[in-house]
């Protein structure tokens, strides 16, 4: 492909689309909170309810909603997030790809982000529905946002909408990475993140999550000039459609 992969570095304003509540902390929280503190707006969007994880068997589900939306709330403020979304599909649950779809390409549209950030769908052996379904409606929305005769689900940004130009698309949970970005300086924020999603979490569960993502994270610098980083695949709108050399782009 002619268009070379989009420089991450330069993002201002980010859409980072989860399928659960901790996917984007976990999964790319170094490099938001890094962006957060270099300017970028930073907008969280999580589709599902989140409610099958929640531990505590006693609590409702209204309760152990407002106990999942206040430790985003909190993770939020150690990554730098200015506005979190919950579409509130249910967990591990049905509901339908294409309206999922219509939903983020509005959110597309209404943000107008510079970059996307979603799980990798492509990832071998991902056998939750969740990630598939929405990191593929992520990236067909980013593929599709700009067609105004494709309706999102909401008819009032579709009519105040003007085509953009999307810079890129960053996936985590990736097995083809392309980018090890420093996180070396933020990698506190995002472990401090990760601290608050005590509803799915035990403290002894916790201590296993930070010493793998440790792990990780000097693993993906070994190479680099930094001692932590995350493995991202990045790449542009027009790389996700009729591009058989996706995989390889480096």
């Amino acid at each position: 492909m002619l268009i070379p992969i989009p420089d991450l570095s330069r993002a201002r304003r980010l859409l980072c689309i989860q399928p659960h509540y901790d996917d984007n902390d976990i999964g790319a929280g170094g490099t938001i909170a890094r962006l957060a503190s270099e300017g970028a707006e930073v907008f969280y969007v999580t589709a599902t309810d989140d409610l099958v994880g929640v531990l505590d068997q006693s609590l409702s589900e209204a309760a152990a909603t407002e106990q999942l939306r206040a430790e985003q709330h909190e993770a939020g403020e150690a990554i730098g997030v200015c506005e979190q979304t919950w579409l509130e599909y249910p967990d591990a649950g049905v509901y339908d790809y294409f309206e999922i779809r219509a939903r983020l390409i509005g959110q597309i549209r209404r943000v107008k982000p510079d970059f996307v950030f979603s799980v990798d769908p492509w990832v071998p052996y991902e056998a939750h529905g969740d990630h598939t379904r929405v990191g593929r409606a992520t990236a067909e929305a980013c593929l599709l946002h700009a067609h105004k005769r494709l309706p999102s689900s909401d008819p009032e940004v579709d009519r105040a909408y003007e085509p953009y130009s999307l810079a890129g698309v960053a996936f985590y949970f990736t097995a083809r990475p392309n980018l090890v970005f420093d996180i070396s300086n933020t990698r506190e924020s995002k472990h401090r993140a990760i601290d608050a999603y005590r509803a799915q979490f035990t403290a002894e569960s916790l201590a296993v999550v930070h010493a793998g993502l440790d792990v990780k994270e000097r693993q993906w610098a070994a190479q680099e000039s930094f001692s932590h980083g995350e493995a991202l695949k990045v790449l542009h709108p027009a790389h996700l459609h009729v591009n058989p050399d996706a995989d390889e782009m480096f």
